[in-house]
């Protein structure tokens, strides 16, 4: 069975290249986005982190890694 694509409405309505596992930087640390349950937010597995920290708006300060 295949997941559903949580960040589809993020890329959208946002225009961001939001998808799980791109690297990205929020202030300086580096990370990854992982899975949400919220449809309008990204959260991030910070590199060295256990967990994900989040809820972030899409457009808030993140850069997208190409």
């Amino acid at each position: 069975m295949v997941k559903p694509d949580c960040y589809q409405y993020v890329r959208n309505y946002y225009k961001v290249p939001a998808y799980v596992g791109v690297r990205v930087t929020v202030k300086g640390r580096a990370g990854r986005l992982t899975n949400t349950r919220v449809g309008h937010y990204v959260y991030i597995l910070f590199d060295g982190d256990k967990r994900p920290t989040g809820p972030f708006h899409p457009t808030d300060g993140i850069g997208y890694q190409p």
